[in-house]
């Protein structure tokens, strides 16, 4: 018989619960948002198979009430229990806040000590988390499918999740990357009249970066070092690699030789490979 499942979405006000909820439901959880913590055990002994509640800094008195509910949840040995924890950057959280106009739940003289309380008080909360997600980049896209790779939602159990990521150095590093490729030492399509408006995704930039002697050697480099060092992240566990290539400006060079890993790397059986281009989800192009 399988087990029921109950998700634990929280986290940090502003980082994207309700969304995170509102995905799950969508994929047949039944979902209830600020539920606070003594309701929250009525939620164990339900027949109901598939459970997301969001319970966050609202749900507890005294953050000793959560960590002894998860603590309870997690060693039920009859309920699959995954803990979602959702965060983003003080300056994210802050924009966030600023555009809706809505109340910080933690009263403090300013919202950015409100934010910074709540982190720390939340930290513990962090630390029993079976998955964690910084939201500060991401769009629905791709919040849906850290979530199916944190809680395996298509049911295919992989060896490795990873997510190949172009960026633009001229806008900053991803900060949940764990290896950056530079390529910017590759040749620049945006000096080509007829592509400097294209992108990587288009066959006539894909087929120039690509073209040259130096973006093969190149190319096979990556290649031999990932296969390198892939089997060993899995070997010490690691079920989640994120991959950021990067160039000038996040649009020709980095988007192409992510679209060609991304490409190679969906060719393996047991990798689970998603593919994102940050600037292109920005509107930089």
């Amino acid at each position: 018989m399988d087990k029921k499942k109950i998700v634990i979405v929280t986290g940090l006000s502003g980082s994207g619960k309700t969304t995170a909820l509102n995905l799950l439901e969508d994929l047949g959880y039944y979902t209830i948002d600020n539920l606070p913590c003594e309701v929250g055990e009525t939620f164990l002994n339900t027949s109901i198979e598939k459970i997301a509640l969001g319970m966050d800094i609202r749900s507890f008195k005294k953050v000793d009430e959560f960590v002894d509910f998860l603590n309870k949840l997690k060693n039920n040995t009859e309920i699959e229990a995954s803990i979602i924890f959702l965060e983003a950057s003080k300056e994210v959280i802050l924009n966030r806040y600023n555009l809706t106009r809505r109340k910080h739940p933690l009263e403090a003289n300013t919202l950015l000590k409100s934010i910074t309380k709540e982190i720390e008080i939340m930290s513990v909360i962090k630390e029993l988390s079976t998955g964690i997600i910084d939201t500060s980049d991401n769009k629905p896209k791709e919040l849906t499918w850290k979530l199916n790779t944190l809680l395996d939602l298509d049911g295919q159990i992989k060896a490795i999740n990873i997510h190949i990521q172009s960026f633009g150095f001229k806008y900053g590093i991803p900060i949940d990357v764990d290896l950056v490729f530079d390529v910017r030492f590759l040749p620049n399509p945006y000096y080509i009249e007829e592509l400097k408006m294209k992108s990587g995704l288009d066959k006539e930039v894909s087929d120039y970066v690509m073209g040259f002697d130096v973006t093969q050697e190149f190319y096979v480099k990556l290649i031999s070092m990932l296969s390198f060092l892939i089997p060993l992240y899995i070997k010490e566990g690691k079920k989640h690699l994120t991959i950021g290539i990067g160039c000038s400006g996040g649009k020709h060079r980095s988007v192409a030789i992510a679209e060609a890993l991304y490409k190679d790397a969906s060719l393996v059986n047991n990798f689970n490979v998603y593919i994102s281009h940050r600037e292109k989800e920005r509107n930089k192009w």
